[in-house]
């Protein structure tokens, strides 16, 4: 899967790129999505679960196996300013592509950089030889299910499964093409 998105011209000064995240950058992956978590999922979900999943998920022991395992993970770069961050892949033999994380500082957000961000992001998939793009979103999340649906995703299908600690993560999976 393609790693650098972006090697067209150089970018303005302020413009939103992609860059990939370097192993040595997963603790600074980790520590972005500590503050990035409470906000987002704080109204949903309980305290402990959120903690719970932060350390399951953003390990950077963890982090550096989903790369080993082909995930793709992209800084999103305003200027030059880490303001989020996307993971994805890798692509399996019929196209589909999983979205794994999609994440920006709450400063930054309702502005329009998620959905350029999202954009860039399918355009560098669908150069990868993705066809379809899946993503797994908590189904009491209304904001995140109006962003992804604003953004060309419909539901596809609903899954409740547990994580360990008690807790379980009751999705929706959604899909766009990117045909």
């Amino acid at each position: 899967m393609s790693s650098h998105p972006d090697t067209a011209a150089p970018p303005a000064e302020n413009s939103l790129r992609l860059a990939p995240v370097a192993p040595g950058d997963l603790g600074a992956v980790s520590e972005m999505a500590a503050l990035i978590w409470p906000d987002a999922y704080g109204a949903i979900l309980p305290a402990a679960q959120i903690d719970h999943m932060l350390r399951w998920m953003y390990d950077p022991e963890k982090l550096r196996a989903d790369l080993a395992d082909g995930v793709a993970m992209w800084w999103v770069l305003r200027g030059g300013d880490r303001i989020g961050f996307l993971a994805a892949g890798p692509v399996d033999a019929a196209g589909l592509c999983p979205l794994h994380k999609c994440y920006l500082l709450p400063s930054v957000q309702r502005c329009g950089n998620g959905s350029e961000a999202l954009a860039r992001l399918c355009e560098t998939l669908a150069c990868d030889g993705a066809r379809l793009i899946e993503l797994r979103v908590n189904r009491h999340n209304a904001p995140a299910i109006a962003f992804y649906r604003k953004n060309g995703f419909s539901l596809h299908a609903e899954d409740c499964r547990p994580i360990g600690a008690g807790f379980v993560m009751d999705d929706y999976l959604m899909r766009r093409s990117l045909d």
